[in-house]
């Protein structure tokens, strides 16, 4: 889904809305952005558009692993660790 973040000078958000929704006007900066999967924005003390380069870009970080999906994995290690130790 597009998502559009409206920012100022320094890439401080102001907001991030998503949906049907009219674009600022009047100089207003913004962008509509399309967040892939397993990515969200980047907020660091407010900012999350880098507005050090042309055209200004957001700043993406992955999604951090819930702590069940930690254990389903370490799981899934243990049975196959457990799994190879069986059939030596």
């Amino acid at each position: 889904m597009n998502t559009l973040i409206i920012y100022d000078n320094a890439g401080y958000i102001i907001s991030t809305m998503a949906g049907s929704i009219r674009e600022p006007q009047g100089g207003v900066q913004f962008l509509w952005v399309e967040i892939p999967e397993g990515k969200q924005l980047k907020v660091t003390d407010g900012i999350g558009v880098d507005v050090s380069v042309t055209p200004n870009i957001p700043i993406l970080e992955n999604i951090p692993k819930s702590s069940e999906k930690v254990i389903e994995i370490r799981m899934s290690n243990v049975e196959d660790a457990v799994n190879a130790i069986m059939t030596i």
